[in-house]
């Protein structure tokens, strides 16, 4: 008897004994569990066609950087918008943990705010070495975009010739570009002036010449400047206006460049709420890297037409085109208008700007002429997308288009599609049917009930 109840006593110690070894190494397991969390994470994405991830073309993207990269989210203390925007940049961290994200209030930071030229909530701010961008569009592809913008080699110069009362690049003036021009330098590229009865030699670093709108003749010297620059394969934007040309399109007659008199008038721009007749409107562009990703209405003030008929070797392409309705006034801007044929003025669509390329020496040579500059200018840059046209026009006329073109990836399984027939089959089955399921299953089980 007494061996039986040792034997049980050991029995249940041993027990006890196995019990606690479980329970403390369960809870040692749970602990390096926990540490190893902290020390390695894997991430695994199981969506359709991995949308959840970045492409190969991102990552690629991403071993080319040689600094930390810094994003600044100005967006307000709301915890799910904060979460939101973590929850892109956070594929960019996994990948390179150099990449910070900072939170910034713009109600708590109002002059850092200006300063960087934010203009709404939940805007976005890439700093890499010693260049920013802003961006308020949060998918890969703008993301990535604006990254290879800024890892991007080598300094853009951009000049504008001065001294023949152009617009000025960096000026304040209502008319000139001080405002479009910072925002270049926000974007990595840098401004210089060129008073070329100074400089009589546009500098081979220049990876764009800007001939903005003279209003005297330039003098001989100075047109063959321009003309050497130009045989070299030097890329130029022309931003012309309604008037007076001063003999420019005579620097390079192979273009076969014709403007058209008088001034644009648009009878489309009333449907927008614009009294201003002479401002006209452009609202689809072409397939051209310079234009292919506008969406945005662009607004022309008191701007000229164009035609073209170029040489053999170069290509040209209509860049803006204004809507039926429009026409190039001819006569005073006052009273009621209308379209006479008998003075040339021809209807619309008219074309306001070229874009020009040709090969020269294996390289690509760009040229751009518009018939406004207006659109561009500190009274005019915020209207509509302007701004954004701007950029890409520098982008492509300094060779700065070669941008990834990385697509907005979707999925089937983000979205039901049901015929309506299969749709009415679904309402009727949770609106009548399975009401009417339920309440015989009830009937049935108390029936039963009943019964026994």
């Amino acid at each position: 008897m007494g061996a039986e109840l040792s034997a049980t006593r050991q029995h249940r110690f041993r027990r006890r004994l196995e019990g606690l070894l479980f329970y403390l190494l369960l809870l040692l397991a749970i602990g390096l569990a926990g540490w190893l969390s902290q020390r390695y994470q894997g991430v695994y994405d199981w969506s359709d066609r991995a949308r959840n991830s970045l492409t190969g073309a991102s990552r690629q993207l991403l071993e080319r950087l040689e600094a930390p990269l810094l994003i600044r989210s100005f967006a307000p203390a709301n915890p799910q918008l904060r979460q939101q925007i973590r929850a892109v940049i956070e594929p960019y961290q996994r990948h390179r943990p150099d990449i910070t994200l900072e939170f910034i209030d713009p109600a708590l930071q109002p002059e850092l705010t200006r300063e960087t030229g934010i203009r709404r909530a939940g805007e976005l701010q890439l700093s890499y070495q010693g260049r920013n961008e802003n961006l308020d569009t949060l998918t890969e592809q703008q993301i990535s975009n604006s990254i290879q913008r800024l890892i991007q080699r080598g300094q853009r110069w951009i000049a504008g010739i001065e001294g023949h009362g152009e617009r000025r690049l960096n000026g304040k003036a209502n008319h000139d570009l001080g405002e479009f021009s910072a925002e270049l330098q926000r974007k990595g590229y840098r401004i210089q002036a060129l008073q070329l009865s100074e400089q009589p030699l546009i500098p081979r670093n220049i990876a764009l010449l800007v001939l903005a709108g003279p209003q005297v003749d330039l003098l001989p010297a100075e047109r063959q400047v321009i003309t050497d620059y130009l045989g070299r394969g030097g890329n130029l934007l022309w931003l012309t206006d309604p008037g007076p040309q001063h003999g420019l399109p005579e620097l390079f007659p192979e273009l076969g460049l014709e403007i058209l008199p008088g001034t644009v008038v648009d009878a489309n721009a009333a449907g927008l709420g614009l009294d201003n007749p002479a401002i006209a409107l452009v609202t689809r562009f072409p397939d051209h890297p310079a234009t292919q990703r506008l969406e945005r209405v662009t607004l022309y003030p008191f701007a000229a037409a164009l035609k073209a008929s170029p040489a053999d070797g170069w290509q040209a392409t209509p860049l803006l085109q204004t809507q039926p309705g429009s026409w190039n006034e001819t006569s005073t801007l006052s009273g009621e208008l209308r379209r006479d044929a008998a003075l040339g003025e021809e209807p619309g669509p008219l074309t306001l700007g070229y874009a020009f390329s040709r090969q020269l020496e294996g390289t690509s040579q760009r040229l751009m002429v518009l018939g406004d500059g207006d659109f561009l200018s500190n009274s005019y840059l915020g209207n509509g997308g302007n701004l954004d046209l701007g950029l890409n026009l520098i982008r492509w006329l300094s060779g700065d288009d070669n941008l990834l073109d990385i697509p907005a990836r979707t999925a089937p399984d983000t979205r039901l599609e049901l015929s309506r027939t299969a749709g009415a089959a679904i309402g009727l089955g949770f609106l009548f049917i399975l009401p009417l399921l339920l309440i015989a299953t009830g009937l049935f089980i108390w029936w039963r009930r009943r019964r026994a």
